[in-house]
């Protein structure tokens, strides 16, 4: 379909905030389907992951994106680049807050700095509202929030119970301007298999290390075989030191082996036949400042 036939709508929202926010859960909840890794960990979405929405004249397409924090490192100032870059690139912007901390912070201050400056049509978005005894609390918030920017309009959200996420598509499809149909109609997103895969086995891995340890992690698919019953996934946890290789591992090999169980159980439900997950544990000194190794990653 080309630009602006018949009226179709289409456009590019990205999805922004300081880390932790609930970005990667309202992009699941919009989309309707699981194409980012959530944790309650920072630092959990390391690049722009891109969810489509398709619904009867018009694609949203929803791209999320790491949360926005001081570049400490050639992995943090890369994720740091992607999002100005996906602010520059975006029809739309969703600029999230998080209602459960009361006042907002620097970050929070950063980030709406960072929208003004790019210009592009944003609407604020107060989430987590479910976790305050009154939605009156929010109030204040709202008035703090108003005073960073003209915004197209403020909503107040529960990405994880759905609470008025349908009503914020409705707002967002209003200003997305007429355009082709970016991705055939049954694709909920361009992210490629292999770092899927790679995504489903570091949230297991997030979920189940200590506090020290999941920064330091990055997880690499060797190799997909498919077979005639089976597919054999094999995947590489890189961590930086051999202390956090022991970590991973566990004792007589427990902790490998539960982040495998509970990440096959996803990636069989992905791939819709049973898998055999092959996990190794490599150490791959500093490869946070690699700018080589982090391309391998996709980062």
């Amino acid at each position: 379909m080309q630009a602006g036939t018949n009226g179709f709508k289409s456009g590019f929202i990205a999805v922004v905030g300081r880390p932790n926010v609930g970005k990667s859960t309202l992009v699941n909840r919009l989309v309707g389907a699981k194409v980012s890794i959530t944790s309650p960990r920072a630092q959990t979405t390391r690049s722009p992951i891109r969810g489509v929405r398709n619904g009867p004249g018009y694609q949203a397409v929803f791209v999320d994106t790491p949360g926005s924090q001081k570049p400490r490192d050639t992995l943090r100032s890369r994720m740091q680049q992607q999002v100005l870059d996906s602010l520059s690139e975006s029809d739309v912007v969703l600029v999230l807050f998080d209602a459960a901390q009361g006042d907002l912070g620097t970050g929070d201050r950063y980030v709406a700095r960072l929208v003004a400056e790019a210009g592009t049509p944003a609407i604020a978005c107060l989430n987590k509202v479910d976790l305050l005894r009154d939605p009156s609390e929010a109030f204040p918030v709202v008035q703090e929030i108003s005073g960073f920017a003209q915004y197209e309009d403020v909503f107040l959200l529960s990405a994880k119970q759905g609470l008025n996420a349908e009503p914020l598509v409705e707002t967002v499809i209003g200003l997305l301007p007429t355009g082709p149909r970016y991705f055939p109609e049954g694709t909920v997103t361009d992210y490629p298999e292999s770092l899927v895969l790679a995504e489903y086995v570091r949230e297991k891995a997030l979920a189940v290390l200590r506090e020290e340890v999941p920064h330091a992690i990055a997880v690499e698919i060797d190799e997909v075989e498919r077979k005639d019953n089976v597919t054999v996934v094999y995947a590489i946890i890189h961590v930086e030191r051999a202390s956090q290789r022991m970590i991973v591992l566990g004792k007589h090999g427990k902790t490998i082996k539960q982040i495998g169980t509970e990440a096959r159980r996803d990636v069989e439900r992905l791939l819709g036949t049973r898998i055999y997950l092959d996990l190794k544990v490599k150490v791959t000194p500093g490869w946070r400042n690699d700018p080589r190794f982090l391309e391998r990653l996709g980062l």
